[in-house]
């Protein structure tokens, strides 16, 4: 008898432990949209700027986060005569717009060439 007690007393602890998991997230929800409210809207964020890494064989890491193309070129000017393989992106298009290869700090264009 004793024993059929122990498993009635775990299993309502296990239907309780449900029922209070499932009325705190209908009440969480319910704090979240109160009657009447509209959804509401997630903002959403437009990164900006540029970084400058380096691409390679070995490795492809982020070394540099800068606001503007400027300053991303300037650290490529800097460094380029250590590293051949800095490669600065438009972080907003992913776009390469700077490279050190042969340590000349390019800008690319955005622009197609159609050939025919």
């Amino acid at each position: 008898m004793k024993k059929d007690n122990l498993e009635l007393r775990i299993f309502v602890c296990f239907v309780l432990t449900i029922l209070y998991v499932q009325y705190a997230l209908l009440a969480n929800n319910n704090k979240l949209l109160e009657v009447g409210d509209e959804p509401k809207q997630e903002s959403v964020s437009v990164l900006r700027g540029f970084e400058v890494r380096i691409v390679n064989d070995y490795t492809n890491e982020r070394l540099e986060l800068t606001e503007t193309l400027g300053e991303a070129l300037s650290y490529i000017e800097e460094y380029r005569e250590h590293h051949e393989d800095l490669i600065a992106f438009d972080i907003s298009t992913g776009a390469q717009v700077g490279s050190s290869i042969d340590g000349n700090g390019v800008i690319y264009s955005e622009t197609v060439t159609n050939s025919q």
